[in-house]
C-alpha cells in the first residue's frame, strides 16, 4: 500500500509534468513558425493560432502563463497554457498570445487511477500465474514429503523421502528422516519391553497364584484362621494385580495404536453379546436392567468395541447399589448407560483418571480405558451425575 500510494503521487506529477512539457514545446514551435513567417512576409499567416494581440506591451523574452477559461460546452473553468512574445510591426510593438488547452488535474487524477488499477491488475495476474505454475513446481518436494509423513503409521517402516535439490527442503528431509528413525526405534523398544514385561509378570503371577491355590487347598481344614485369612488375602491381591497388569498393557497397546483393524461393525450386536455375560451378576446383586438397543453402525476395531462395552457394564455393576438399576440405550449415533450408584459430589472428570480414589475407595482403570478408546476414534464421551446418585455416561459416535 505505501508503494502504491507513493507510485500514484509520482505518476500524477509525472503526467502533469509531461503535459506541461509537451504543451510548452508545441507553443514554442508555433511561436517560431509565426516569427519566421513574419520575418519573410511582414505579416501573419491567414490561418494562425494567435489567441490575442496586445499592442503597446513588450516582452523581451517569451513568457509562459497558466490561466483558467470558461468552457461553454461544459460550463466549467478549464486550464489553459499561454505563451506571450513580442513582434515589432512597422515600428510598433505588439504582444502575441498563443493559447493551448491543458490537462485538468481531475483528468490527470483519473488517468493516474486507471494506470495504477491496471498495473495492480497486471501484477495480481502475474502473481497468481507465478504462484500456480512456478511455486507449484518449487514446493513439489515439500508436499511430497508432507504426503509421505501424513500417511505414515507408527510401527511401520519409516517412509522413504525423496532427495531435494533445495537446501532448505534437503535439511528438512534429513531432520525428518532422523526423527522418524528414532521414533521407530523407540516404539519398537517400547513394544518389546511391554511384551517382555507382560510375559514375565504373567508367568510369575501364574506361579504365585497356583502356589497360593495349592496352599489354600492344603490348609483348607486348618484351624489356624490367620493363616487361611492371609492366604486368601494374597490370592485376592494376586488376582487384582493380574487384572491391573492386563489393563495397563491394554492402555499401552491402545496408545501405541496397535489396534488398527478398523471395520464396519454394529455396536448393538457387540453390546448385546457382552451384556449376556453380566446378566447373572446383575441378578445376584438384584439390579434391575432395562435395555433399548437400536442398530448403531460404527467404524472401529471389533476387539476395542468389545473392551469398551465390557468395561462400561462392569463399571455399572461394580459401582452400583443393591436393588439398584441399570438403563442401557443404544441409538443410531449414541450409547447411553444410566445406573444408580453411591453418592458422588466430586468432579466427574476425575473419574476418567487412572486409579482415581474416592470416598469409597479406588475407582479402577476401566473408565480410563474407555476414554482412551474414545480419543483414539475421536468419539465424544461425557459423565454426569444427577440427584447426587444417578450416574449417566454418554458416548457419541459422530
Amino acid at each position: 500500500m505505501p508503494v502504491t500510494l507513493i507510485g500514484s503521487i509520482f505518476c500524477f506529477f509525472m503526467i502533469e509534468y509531461i503535459s506541461y512539457e509537451e504543451t510548452d514545446e508545441f507553443l514554442t514551435y508555433e511561436m517560431q513558425r509565426l516569427i519566421r513567417y513574419y520575418d519573410e512576409h511582414k505579416d501573419l499567416p491567414e490561418f494562425h493560432k494567435v489567441a490575442d494581440i496586445i499592442p503597446g506591451i513588450v516582452y523581451n523574452e517569451p513568457v509562459f502563463k497558466d490561466t483558467m477559461l470558461l468552457e461553454p460546452g461544459d460550463n466549467e473553468m478549464v486550464p489553459h497554457r499561454e505563451l506571450y512574445f513580442t513582434i515589432n510591426h512597422k515600428g510598433e510593438n505588439f504582444t502575441l498570445v498563443l493559447r493551448h488547452l491543458l490537462l485538468g488535474r481531475d483528468d490527470i487524477a483519473e488517468g493516474t487511477l486507471l494506470i495504477i488499477v491496471g498495473l495492480l491488475f497486471l501484477l495480481s495476474s502475474f502473481l497468481i500465474l507465478v504462484l500456480n505454475l512456478i511455486t507449484r513446481k518449487l514446493w513439489k518436494p515439500f508436499y511430497d514429503t508432507l504426503k509421505r509423513i501424513s500417511t505414515y503409521k507408527i510401527g511401520n517402516s519409516p517412509p522413504v523421502i525423496n532427495i531435494s535439490d533445495i537446501d532448505e527442503f534437503k535439511l528438512l528431509n534429513n531432520t525428518l528422516k532422523t526423527l522418524l528413525t528414532k521414533i521407530d526405534d523407540d516404539f519398537r523398544r517400547n513394544t518389546e519391553f511391554n511384551e517382555n514385561l507382560s510375559h514375565e509378570l504373567q508367568t510369575q503371577l501364574a506361579i504365585i497364584r497356583s502356589t497360593t491355590e495349592n496352599m489354600l487347598n492344603q490348609f483348607g481344614n486348618s484351624t489356624n484362621t490367620n493363616t487361611i485369612k492371609g492366604l486368601k488375602s494374597i490370592y485376592s491381591s494376586i488376582n487384582k494385580l493380574y487384572q491391573v497388569q492386563k489393563s495397563l498393557m491394554l492402555l499401552s497397546k491402545i496408545g501405541n495404536l496397535e489396534y488398527n483393524k478398523t471395520t464396519d461393525i454394529n455396536f448393538k450386536e457387540i453390546a448385546g453379546q457382552v451384556l449376556v455375560k453380566y446378566s447373572e451378576a446383575f441378578e445376584l446383586r438384584k439390579i434391575k436392567v432395562s435395555v433399548n438397543l437400536d442398530d448403531c453402525p460404527v467404524l472401529m476395531d471389533e476387539g476395542l468395541a468389545e473392551i469398551m462395552a465390557n468395561n462400561l457394564f462392569k463399571n455399572a455393576l461394580k459401582h452400583n447399589v443393591t436393588n439398584g438399576y441399570v438403563s442401557i440405550k443404544i441409538t443410531n449415533q449414541n450409547f447411553i448407560i444410566e445406573n444408580s450408584g453411591p453418592p458422588y459430589k466430586g468432579n466427574t472428570g476425575q473419574l476418567f483418571r487412572r486409579f482415581n480414589k474416592g470416598e469409597t475407595g479406588n475407582y479402577g482403570i476401566g473408565l480410563s480405558i474407555v476414554k482412551q478408546i474414545c480419543e483414539l476414534y475421536n468419539y465424544t464421551i461425557s459423565y454426569t451425575i444427577e440427584d447426587n446418585s444417578k450416574h449417566i455416561l454418554v458416548i457419541s459416535f459422530q
